[in-house]
């Protein structure tokens, strides 16, 4: 079972049209949801379904990405929301498993009306909001599940939202996976009778998951490492977070404590759309001696972008792209996404073992199962060379605007 929370955050009407300074953050997602808006459009329409998807698989990760950004404040009474925007600051409530087990109710009763009012979308802008939460407060009555109180809550706050003139972004905190089926806590109700049973699982608020989205997700993957010492299992859900911080966090967990090879401890990865990946290995690689590093001096070098046809003014530094666009973005389940990622990078990094030490300058992209695929891919890799003379080392490079490239923490 995998359990989950929503986060459902409001955010002023004047950040949905322009950029903005909100709190001591700028916030620029504009862009991003009125690309997104538009590729919805051209999805309902069936044109160029496959790449479409993958943009607006895109458009919503960037969105949830600036979203982290905002400074928040949990709400727990209707009168604290105004407040909450009065201080610039993002009035935030936190929704349980019952509200993800409604939605899939909702669509299997009234597939029509629920993919009409956008349930389960990332983003709602302040003039969607009315219409959104009247359909959704139609359909909850319709169903007799008036009684769950998550699905009381998230009305109460669209309400809210349109009151003050506000736009919605949910974004999904998973927790555990228990196991692969499992039955929903919240079934279809009846007059008079109580449409759910509260399901026993941990809820905790956003403002209580740490600092930045890299303290977040560190701290979820050391959860995930802790309980698979435990021989307990433990999931990660990567889909929501930035490329650059996936890597990061990776490659802080990748090395061992002791500075020795050691034997992978290996952590389960889900997806937001209910897939489960091949497990991750961590904690195995050894730490490199100086003399090792010291071949890579004058190692030949490799500059290459994650991913073809996503950031086309990168095509001046690159020599080649180590993913397809047109093979990866094909529609299917993350998790087969990730599993091709990670196969082909096997098959890439195996038939480099012959070119001696080498180096790879990886220009990154932010397709969340791709980035896993390889990572996952170069962790194994780095284990069978942890012996041998062909030292391989991957240098990830981040995008930051007119800045220019960061250059992250390199693998080897």
């Amino acid at each position: 079972m995998i359990t989950s929370t929503v986060t459902v955050c409001a955010l002023p009407g004047p950040i949905w049209a322009a950029k903005n300074v909100w709190g001591n953050q700028t916030l620029a997602f504009h862009s991003f949801v009125q690309d997104a808006l538009g590729i919805e459009l051209r999805i309902e329409k069936g044109v160029n379904q496959e790449n479409e998807r993958s943009r607006l698989s895109l458009c919503c990760s960037r969105l949830e990405a600036a979203m982290k950004l905002a400074p928040l404040q949990s709400i727990k009474e209707p009168a604290e929301f105004k407040a909450a925007l009065t201080s610039n600051s993002s009035p935030v409530t936190t929704l349980g498993q019952n509200y993800l087990d409604a939605m899939r109710l909702m669509y299997e009763k009234a597939t029509v009306a629920s993919r009409e009012m956008r349930l389960g979308a990332t983003f709602f802008p302040p003039d969607l909001v009315p219409a959104h939460v009247k359909a959704f407060a139609g359909l909850v009555s319709n169903l007799h599940l008036s009684q769950v109180a998550d699905l009381k809550t998230r009305i109460e706050f669209f309400r809210l939202a349109a009151e003050n003139q506000c736009g919605v972004v949910e974004l999904q905190n998973p927790f555990t996976y228990r196991e692969q089926t499992f039955q929903p806590s919240v079934a279809l109700g009846e007059p008079n009778k109580p449409a759910f049973q509260i399901a026993m699982v941990e809820e905790r608020s956003f403002d209580n998951e740490g600092g930045n989205a890299y303290e977040i997700l560190y701290d979820q993957v050391d959860r995930a490492v802790q309980s698979a010492k435990e021989g307990k299992r433990c999931a990660v859900n990567f889909s929501n977070q930035p490329h650059n911080v996936i890597t990061e966090v990776l490659n802080a967990f990748a090395y061992s404590d002791s500075g020795n090879l050691e034997t992978p401890i290996y952590i389960q990865v889900i997806y937001t759309d209910g897939s489960q990946a091949r497990d991750l290995p961590l904690k195995c690689l050894p730490t490199r001696a100086a003399d090792d590093l010291a071949r890579l001096t004058n190692a030949p070098s490799l500059k290459v972008a994650l991913l073809s046809m996503r950031h086309l003014e990168m095509d001046h530094r690159v020599d080649l792209s180590w993913f397809r666009n047109r093979e990866v973005s094909k529609a299917r389940a993350f998790a087969e996404t990730d599993e091709f990622c990670y196969a082909e990078t096997k098959r890439q990094l195996q038939g480099m073992r012959d070119k001696g030490a080498f180096i790879i300058h990886l220009y990154q992209t932010g397709l969340q199962p791709a980035i896993v695929g390889f990572y996952r891919a170069l962790v194994e890799e780095l284990v069978s060379r942890a012996e041998a003379l062909s030292i391989l080392q991957v240098v990830p490079f981040y995008y930051r605007g007119k800045s220019g490239y960061e250059e992250g923490k390199s693998w080897d």
